[in-house]
C-alpha cells in the first residue's frame, strides 16, 4: 500500500470517514449526504484503489480498505501520544 496520497485523495478519504455514500449516476460518481452532492472523477477512485486506499466490492461499490482503516487509526493513535513542546 503506498501511503503518500494527494489532496484530491485525501478529501476523497475525508468524505467517505465522514460518512457520505458513494453512488454512480450513468458514468459519474458522486458522493451523497443528504442534500450535499459532490462529484469525484473516476481516475480518483482507480488511484486509491491502486494505492490501496479503496477496495471495491463484488457489487461494484467502492469502501475504505481494512488495511487503510488500520492504517489510518495507528497514525491517529501516535499523533495523540506525543507531546508537543512550543
Amino acid at each position: 500500500m503506498k501511503l503518500k496520497l494527494t489532496p484530491t485523495q485525501n478529501l476523497c478519504v475525508g468524505y467517505l470517514e465522514s460518512g457520505f455514500e458513494l453512488i454512480q449516476l450513468e458514468e459519474k460518481f458522486y458522493f451523497i449526504k443528504g442534500e450535499r452532492r459532490q462529484k469525484v472523477l473516476p481516475k480518483t477512485l482507480n488511484a486509491l484503489v491502486s494505492r490501496g486506499a479503496l477496495a471495491r466490492s463484488e457489487k461494484g461499490s467502492y469502501m475504505l480498505s481494512d488495511e487503510f482503516m488500520a492504517h489510518r487509526k495507528r497514525m491517529r493513535e501516535a499523533g495523540s501520544s506525543s507531546i508537543i513542546q512550543h
